[in-house]
C-alpha cells in the first residue's frame, strides 16, 4: 500500500512543488494541501476514517493553530496519524519540545529532496527521524524557533492584551475594556514583554504584526 500524505505549510507555492515531487514516486500519494490548521482540522474531523498515514506538517502558521499547536491535538485524536515536522525554524529545544508534542520525525527543510522523501519513508514505516543535538545549529538556533517557542509562553489573556495594545489602547482603557484592575494589566503587559524579550509598544507592535497576534 502507497503511504498517504497530508501536507500543510502557509506557502502553497511549496506544497505545490513538494506534491509534484511525490507524485513522482509510486509509493507516495497526496490526499490533501493545506495552509492552516483550521483547514487541516476540519478535513480530519469530516473525514469518515482516517485519510493518511503521514502529515508533512509546518510549525509557523496562522495563529491559533500553528504547528505547536496542533501536535497535542493530532496525538490525542488520531494517534495513527504520524507527523513529521518539516520547518526551517530549528534548534535543540524546539526539536525536543516537537518530539514531545508527539511528532516522530523533524526535518530542517534546506534538506536536500532524496532526505525529505527518506525520511516519509522511514515515518512511514514506524521509525523515528530527528536530528542529532550537537552541531553549529545547536550552538546557533534559527531566529524563528525561538521565536515560536516564546509565542507559547503567552497566556491568553496576555495575547488579548497584545491585541489591545497593538489597537492604541492604554492599560487604563484595556483595564476597562476586560473588566481588570489597571494594576492587572500593568502586571500582563510588563510579563508578556519580558517573555518576548522585547522593550516598548513599538517593538511589541512590529513582533505582533509579524507574527498574527
Amino acid at each position: 500500500m502507497p503511504c498517504r500524505l497530508i501536507l500543510v505549510d502557509d506557502h502553497p507555492a511549496l506544497t505545490r512543488g513538494l506534491a509534484a515531487l511525490f507524485s513522482q514516486e509510486p509509493d507516495l500519494v497526496v490526499n490533501g494541501q493545506f495552509a492552516t490548521g483550521g483547514a487541516l482540522l476540519a478535513f480530519l474531523e469530516g473525514a469518515p476514517v482516517l485519510p493518511a498515514d503521514v502529515l508533512l506538517l509546518d510549525l509557523h502558521l496562522p495563529p491559533p493553530h500553528d504547528g505547536l499547536a496542533l501536535l497535542p491535538r493530532l496525538r490525542r485524536q488520531w494517534p495513527a496519524l504520524r507527523v513529521l515536522v518539516f520547518s526551517s525554524a530549528t534548534s535543540p529545544v524546539l526539536v525536543a519540545q516537537v518530539a514531545a508534542a508527539g511528532a516522530q520525525g523533524f526535518l530542517d527543510k534546506s534538506a536536500e529532496a532524496t532526505d525529505l522523501l527518506a525520511a516519509i519513508r522511514a515515518v512511514h514505516a514506524g521509525q523515528r527521524v530527528l536530528p542529532a543535538r550537537s552541531g553549529p545549529r545547536a550552538a546557533a538556533p534559527h531566529p524563528a524557533a525561538d521565536a515560536l517557542l516564546r509565542l507559547h509562553q503567552l497566556s491568553a489573556r496576555e495575547r488579548e492584551i497584545i491585541g489591545l495594545v497593538c489597537e492604541g489602547l492604554s492599560s487604563r482603557a484595556i483595564a476597562a475594556r476586560l473588566s481588570l484592575a489597571e494594576v492587572t494589566v500593568a502586571t500582563h503587559r510588563r510579563n508578556l514583554m519580558q517573555k518576548l524579550g522585547l522593550h516598548g509598544v513599538a517593538e511589541l507592535m512590529r513582533f505582533a504584526q509579524v507574527h498574527g497576534l
